[in-house]
């Protein structure tokens, strides 16, 4: 019942030039809110709160205050909490507002939270706070609401994406770490864009630091999946417990606490290069998501054939036709009345998956070869003096972990990828799916994150260029006959060239909850990003629960479950049930070697070779992992429900004639 009237959120977007934040009101609803009449005890209460919260709230440097008048049933709880940047008299007459326009806006309710343009205020006949306690806080259950303006920034949107993401996630940190007496979570930030960009994050003093960034990770989730990419001039997100905002104008008092440069400029097109004659600029929406079964060849096939082809024909001896490269890649050519007839026509009952860039249907050649084919939507335009050596490169990609791009087919404005089939389908669902509970024995978990270890060490060692997956996740793993994983969806593949181990991007796309901090921040591209996914891989695939799921009530992800059962030494717990004895034993060194994949910092996660090693070499010793990046757990002297009762000794003292003093590395698990 807390959380359906203390934790009621608005996200707001205004129109520039002038940055005037507006009044908004939420009034409670519900059976529960109860109302009050004018001129009763109720009233008569929360004139009282009127008259002291607001010089309450400016005498303290945090800028908060609570208070509570009456008793049940005319008792009034309130809370008031100024912007971070306000002084004293502006505040006071900030929270004073607040009140007659509550009043105003939600007559009688016994329930209003007041979002003035500096100042949160809440009033309720209810005790709302106490869904901050341990065993009440969940913040997928923080509701919002959204507005949004149709002015938008002169920049482009992948560009300008990317530096919102970039101060956003810098004054969420800063405010998420507050390490003052006063636990005042506020930060501001300036980046050096063009317009310029300014944020803010600011959480409720009362909140825990655990709480105040899980909130405002929240709401970044939000902002990435509903605004990030259309260009909005400003954007403003706020709930009772936390707020977060940008805008390309000044909206707060002072200097910035945060001065931040720009993420790189996009690459210019070269000027020889130009779209089709005739053709409509159309320029693909942010938020490219990537498929089931796609390949790097995706992005760059499309590029190719949709502008380079066509400028072929005109200016014959200007590039080579792909078409020869690719073949001569062992790339087959398929025709369109083939690929038609061994996917009935495309039919609904053969689709397999539908991502960003396009849809994946089942197909039977006519030799009775299974096939996935995936007809692509949209193009892209950037990069094309590029495309041609990397076309090679990912066509003859050859690998027993990875997804096998067969041959392609163009017709018209259509253009089609043929992949290998692979019979059963994605990692996901066998993990997450409850109607095949038990399907994957510990064994084949085991030869799936070798395997997909392997996959990637081929990828960033083996390959004759290097490449960046940049999306590795469950539903992008998929699974053969035997069980055994293919790396799929190489459609957000980065290539770095000869003697390049890093390099930067403005696109950060990806799967939140899998991307590493530094790429989300500063769009720092390099092998370390994929480590981190696959150590996220390693312990959704040992636990059988996602890095963020609302099943979870008690946690914000898995990594903070994780790490909070590891420093209690009951992380045995986490390990699904179904995984017991020896193989118990094994799946706690993998949770080590995913919780070392993870940490903050990418030069303490190990590369790829010395992964592979860790899981062949049970005598390897392990050192220590510490905190995970994105850790939003509890704090240290908090019940951990979700760690699980059982406490196993490990590793055994004996299994099937092992000794411990055989095993070097025992001391590295927690106890």
């Amino acid at each position: 019942m807390l959380a359906s009237y203390g934790i009621l959120a608005i996200v707001v977007v205004l129109v520039l030039p002038q940055v005037a934040l507006s009044k908004l009101p939420k009034c409670d609803f519900g059976s529960f809110v109860g109302s009050y009449t004018a001129n009763g005890t109720f009233q008569r209460n929360l004139d009282l709160l009127a008259a002291a919260l607001p010089g309450n709230t400016s005498s303290t440097p945090a800028g908060f205050a609570t208070a509570s008048v009456g008793t049940s049933p005319d008792q009034v709880y309130a809370l008031a909490l100024c912007r971070g940047d306000l002084n004293a008299s502006s505040c006071s007459a900030c929270v004073a507002a607040a009140f007659p326009d509550a009043e105003k806006a939600c007559p009688g309710n016994k329930g209003v939270s007041m979002y003035e343009d500096a100042c949160l205020l809440r009033f309720s006949g209810q005790q709302f706070t106490d869904f901050l306690r341990a065993d009440q806080w969940t913040v997928e259950e923080i509701l919002w609401e959204s507005e949004q303006a149709t002015a938008s920034v002169d920049a482009p949107a992948d560009w300008f994406s990317a530096a919102v993401t970039k101060i956003l996630a810098a004054v969420i940190d800063h405010a998420g770490n507050s390490t003052t007496t006063t636990k005042k979570y506020f930060a501001t930030g300036e980046e050096n864009f063009d317009p310029k960009i300014y944020g803010l994050a600011q959480c409720l003093p009362i909140t825990t630091p655990a709480q105040c960034r899980g909130c405002l990770a929240n709401l970044l989730t939000i902002m990435a999946t509903q605004y990030l990419g259309n260009r909005l001039q400003w954007v403003r997100l706020l709930s009772v417990w936390c707020s977060l905002m940008y805008s390309a104008r000044p909206f707060y008092e002072g200097r910035a606490m945060l001065q931040l440069s720009a993420p790189p400029a996009p690459a210019v097109m070269p000027p020889s290069v130009t779209p089709k004659p005739g053709a409509g600029m159309q320029r693909s929406a942010a938020g490219i998501i990537a498929g089931v079964v796609c390949g790097v060849v995706l992005i760059l096939i499309v590029s190719v054939f949709v502008f380079v082809y066509p400028r072929r024909r005109a200016k014959p001896a200007q590039v080579e036709h792909p078409l020869k490269k690719i073949t001569r890649a062992q790339c087959t050519i398929f025709d369109l009345p083939a690929l038609q007839e061994a996917t009935e026509n495309f039919s609904e009952n053969n689709k397999l998956g539908e991502g960003g860039f396009g849809t994946v249907y089942k197909g039977i050649l006519s030799d009775g070869q299974q096939i996935a084919v995936k007809k692509l939507l949209g193009s892209t335009e950037h990069g094309l003096h590029q495309l041609h050596n990397e076309i090679m490169v990912l066509a003859e990609l050859q690998h027993k972990n990875l997804v096998r791009l067969q041959g392609f087919c163009l017709h018209r404005e259509e253009t089609l990828l043929v992949y290998e089939y692979i019979e059963n389908g994605s990692l996901d669902n066998f993990l997450f799916d409850d109607s095949r509970e038990n399907t994957l024995n510990w064994d084949q978990r085991y030869n799936i994150i070798l395997g997909i270890a392997k996959g990637i060490l081929y990828l960033h060692e083996d390959a004759s260029t290097r490449i960046i997956h940049r999306d590795l996740k469950a539903n992008n793993i998929l699974l053969d006959e035997d069980m055994d994983p293919k790396i799929a969806d190489f459609g957000l593949a980065k290539l770095l060239g000869e003697g390049h181990t890093d390099t930067k991007t403005t696109r950060v796309v990806g799967t939140f909850g899998y991307m590493a901090p530094e790429y989300v921040i500063d769009g720092h591209v390099s092998s370390k990003i994929d480590i981190f996914s696959f150590g996220v891989l390693v312990l959704e695939i040992v636990t059988r629960r996602k890095n963020s799921s609302s099943e979870y009530h008690d946690a914000v992800n898995l990594l903070s479950d994780v790490w909070n059962c590891w420093t209690k030494g009951t992380v045995s717990g986490m390990v699904d049930q179904s995984i017991d004895g020896y193989f118990r034993w094994q799946a706690l060194r993998c949770i080590h070697i995913g919780l070392l994949c993870v940490q903050p910092d990418p030069d303490d996660r190990p590369r790829i070779s010395s992964l592979v090693f860790m899981l062949t070499r049970e005598n390897m010793e392990l050192p220590p992992p510490a905190q995970p990046a994105f850790y939003f757990g509890r704090e240290s002297n908090l019940p951990s429900p979700s760690c699980g009762q059982r406490n196993y000794a490990y590793p055994p003292s004996s299994v099937d004639g092992i000794s411990v003093n055989e095993l070097t590395f025992t001391e590295a698990y927690p106890r």
